[in-house]
């Protein structure tokens, strides 16, 4: 009884933690992921390969739970999503490849630095777009209109209508397949790279720099499959983490609209100032370069965050608080309605992110509690289905064994379902994308929706077959 409740309470705690990394991932667009594995791995003690996974699953999990808004109120720009995606799935697989050989050869400690530099390189551009609501006005070049980089959309904490446009596309798409492979090779959908390829190299608003999320769940499912077969996603911490960052989400989504990009950039800064440098510090400490106690590294990554804190807002500050944002006329428009395909496909799209994340959900709870009732599950004892150290080898089941053992009613067959339906959204939403541009006829797009297909094919069909 006292393990059971043990596992209730440790199961609750997981949840908890995801449901506010998924508030955060969906208010920045960074994917919950880069918030969680940080919190799974230096404060519940999970390997650092199994919080990878499970932050992967996560990050699909934020991506399909607000992507759905996002899209539905006309935030996110699926055009742009699109052109960019096509360099992050490409990288998500060779990232994929390149944390397999880490982890099988012993190099974690690798992916702790890499993941908290990241995290600390991600500051800098955030704080330095601080000083104004919408991006200082840069004039269209040939890519904004060979790509079609613009679009319209209502600020409701702005409370007007403005239009936008992105410039440099390419520099976005260097930026994208650099952010693909680090989503590969930390786990994460890396959308601390993604918001800034867009915000920052393309010149794209924050807030609609949040077609990220529709990214991050693409890149997350190329490099989640791999993952899968690898064998680095543990079901248990997975459809704990999922569930979580899908509620977290939606209450993050709805969090963003009433918010302004300066206030979300501050509250990030101090969060991935912490995490960022107590990464970096724990992988020192594995290689025995900085020999010091967990309450040590703690107290030590506080003091540094703090006072990078401190640091940037001395330098960031003043300049923060004497802006009047004199972009804003610049950027004022009257209302667009979206055209009646355009319209159809805004309605489908957000159905079937909305129903998916339901199907999802109704899995995930119900193998937990099956899996509880049973005491087992595909004939693996609970004991080994929670052992953190020992996670269950997802690579040894396939779809047929899933779905022979969800015809059982067996709980942990049921959570790989809701794992495989949530990794296989966003290839549907591609798959949607694809269709519509074959509506409007629009080769350019036609050719990019299937550029991104094939890379999904790659990482879902060719590499299992390939790597041994």
């Amino acid at each position: 009884m006292f393990f059971i409740e043990s596992i209730i309470l440790w199961m609750v705690e997981l949840t908890l933690i995801a449901v506010i990394a998924g508030i955060i991932g969906a208010l920045a667009g960074l994917g919950g992921g880069v918030v969680l594995t940080p919190l799974l791995t230096l404060f519940f003690g999970i390997p650092i390969k199994y919080a990878t996974g499970a932050s992967l699953v996560s990050s699909i999990s934020t991506s399909a739970g607000s992507a759905s808004v996002y899209i539905k109120q006309r935030l996110a720009n699926d055009r742009i999503g699109i052109s960019l995606v096509t360099a992050t799935t490409a990288g998500a697989i060779i990232g994929s490849l390149l944390a397999n050989y880490t982890y099988s050869h012993g190099l974690t400690w690798i992916i702790y630095i890499l993941f908290g530099a990241m995290l600390i390189f991600s500051i800098i551009p955030t704080i330095q777009r601080s000083t104004c609501e919408l991006p200082p006005l840069k004039q269209p070049d040939r890519t904004t209109k060979i790509f079609r980089l613009y679009g319209t959309c209502y600020d409701q904490a702005l409370k007007i209508w403005y239009r936008y446009w992105g410039v440099r596309w390419w520099l976005g798409w260097i930026i994208m397949f650099f952010a693909g492979i680090m989503s590969g090779l930390l786990g994460i959908g890396s959308g601390a790279l993604k918001v800034l390829g867009m915000d920052w190299g393309m010149n794209i608003p924050m807030k609609v720099s949040t077609t990220s999320n529709f990214m991050i769940g693409v890149t997350a499912a190329t490099s989640g499959s791999l993952y899968w077969f690898f064998g680095y996603i543990t079901p248990a911490v997975a459809a704990c983490t999922a569930i979580g960052v899908l509620l977290g989400a939606r209450i993050g989504t709805r969090m963003l609209v009433h918010v302004t990009n300066r206030q979300i950039r501050w509250f990030f800064v101090a969060i991935l100032s912490y995490l960022g440098i107590r990464m970096v510090v724990r992988g020192l400490g594995r290689e025995g370069i900085l020999p010091i106690s967990s309450m040590e590294r703690n107290i030590f990554s506080l003091i540094i965050g703090i006072a990078t804190l401190f640091s940037l807002y001395l330098v960031f500050g003043r300049r923060y608080s004497q802006t009047n944002d004199s972009t804003l006329s610049v950027y004022l428009t009257q209302m667009e309605k979206p055209n009646k395909t355009e319209k159809r496909f805004i309605d489908i799209t957000s159905k079937v992110l909305k129903y998916g994340v339901i199907i999802t959900a109704i899995f995930l709870i119900s193998g937990l509690f099956l899996l509880f009732l049973h005491g087992e599950g595909m004939g693996i004892p609970l004991s080994r289905i929670v052992n953190l150290k020992f996670g269950v080898d997802t690579s040894l089941f396939s779809i047929n064994s899933v779905l022979h053992y969800d015809a059982k009613l067996d709980g942990l067959s049921f959570i790989l379902t809701g794992l495989l339906v949530l990794i296989a959204i966003p290839i549907v939403m591609v798959a949607i994308n694809l269709i519509r541009f074959i509506v409007e006829r629009n080769r350019l797009y036609i050719a990019l929706a299937a550029i991104t297909l094939l890379n999904l094919m790659i990482a879902i069909l060719i590499i299992p077959r390939v790597v041994v």
